[in-house]
């Protein structure tokens, strides 16, 4: 009797706790304040769904409590935080990190998990972290007055464009969690610098682009890039400080938007990242009235992805150090020089003396996406 006793009790004790165990995160999910947002994730959290006003809504309640439970049950950011851990043990190539969810199903490059660094940062970027010191921009702006002060001894104009990274211009589009941590960034600092201490024509996109995103989408929700209205806009803004250097060679032009076709873009580089569907949206095209023909690629195996476009009713021509974020700029500046050469890297003086010496251009380009600085040239001659 007292074994079948004590047997009875333990599993009595058992099945309290085991209860406890399985309704646990139910009663802590009951008891604390809801969260907004995801540490772990990095995103927004469903919020309670509002009372039902009709049939419809009172069908739909039940799949949107659901949804809304499953972001909110108790402990559920230590079981998450459980679970990526046991993930990146499995497969430690994972790129869940490299992507952010925002608002409005906009995705951003990067983490601001600690210790991330990543595609150099993007989110350390828009939050200020990544900062230069004195002596760093000391050092950028003497090098980079030395490229302009070397080409313009040969005649040649030199121009310094930053491209700005979709989160600083869609900052209202990443997660509530994420605020800034200084007032200046990196992108603030060098064009301060620059424009108090050099004479280089530097040229910052960001405030143009900031005022444009009101009527127009600037940047693909689901890629790192700008779109081609973006390009456009920032096209303009540059060849009007182009158009100030060589005023009787080049003029500045909008393309206006009965010059888009619609199209579509379904390649999304952060889909690829992130490992999920490829999502459709909008990718209007630009339309021209003149068309340009691409040369052949130079042979030197170096430089294996420039190419040379030709446009024979322009005047001038164009040395043009870029990135990526200038291949949506690249139709509208094909059409504007008489010969353009694209170099796929940072301005360096091997480029230079191989390219000048070939095309002999009137003006030299350089463009850097944002998410490369804090950066310092190495120029080595």
């Amino acid at each position: 009797m007292n074994h079948r006793a004590t047997y009875k009790h333990n599993n009595t004790i058992l099945s309290v706790i085991f209860g406890l165990i399985i309704f646990l995160p139910l009663i802590i999910g009951i008891i604390q304040n809801d969260k907004i947002s995801s540490q772990i994730e990095k995103r927004n959290l469903t919020k309670f769904p509002a009372i039902p006003q009709n049939f419809s809504d009172l069908n739909k309640f039940p799949g949107a409590f659901n949804q809304y439970y499953a972001d909110h049950f108790g402990l559920r950011e230590l079981f998450t935080k459980a679970y990526f851990k046991i993930i990146s043990k499995i497969n430690s190539s994972s790129t869940s990190d490299d992507v952010t969810f925002g608002q409005d199903g906009w995705m951003f490059l990067g983490s601001i998990r600690p210790g991330y660094t990543r595609h150099d940062d993007p989110m350390g970027d828009v939050t200020n972290v990544n900062l230069y010191s004195d002596d760093e921009l000391k050092t950028f702006a003497e090098s980079i007055t030395q490229v302009k002060d070397w080409l313009a001894k040969k005649g040649i104009a030199y121009v310094y464009i930053i491209a700005p990274n979709k989160h600083t211009v869609y900052f209202d589009k990443l997660p509530e969690y994420i605020s800034k941590k200084n007032k200046r960034s990196a992108t603030d600092q060098l064009i301060n610098y620059l424009k108090s201490h050099t004479e280089v024509d530097v040229i910052d996109l960001r405030g143009v682009l900031i005022e444009a995103k009101k009527s127009h989408q600037l940047y693909y929700k689901t890629d790192t890039h700008w779109n081609f209205v973006a390009a456009n806009i920032a096209q303009f803004e540059i060849m009007k400080s182009i158009e100030k250097m060589f005023p009787d060679e080049i003029s500045a032009s909008l393309l206006p938007p009965s010059q888009f076709k619609p199209a579509s873009f379904n390649e999304g580089d952060l889909v690829g990242f992130a490992k999920i569907e490829k999502i459709v949206e909008a990718d209007p095209q630009p339309v021209f009235d003149n068309t340009c023909e691409q040369a052949e690629k130079p042979g030197d195996s170096n430089f294996s992805l420039s190419f040379i476009t030709e446009c024979q009713d322009q005047h001038l021509k164009a040395l043009i150090f870029r990135d990526s974020f200038f291949e949506a700029l690249q139709p509208y500046f094909s059409r504007k020089f008489k010969l353009a050469t694209y170099i796929p890297e940072r301005v360096n003086f091997k480029a230079l003396n191989k390219y000048i010496a070939i095309n002999k251009p009137d003006i030299v380009i350089e463009e850097v996406v944002e998410r490369r600085l804090p950066y310092l040239p190495k120029l080595e001659q």
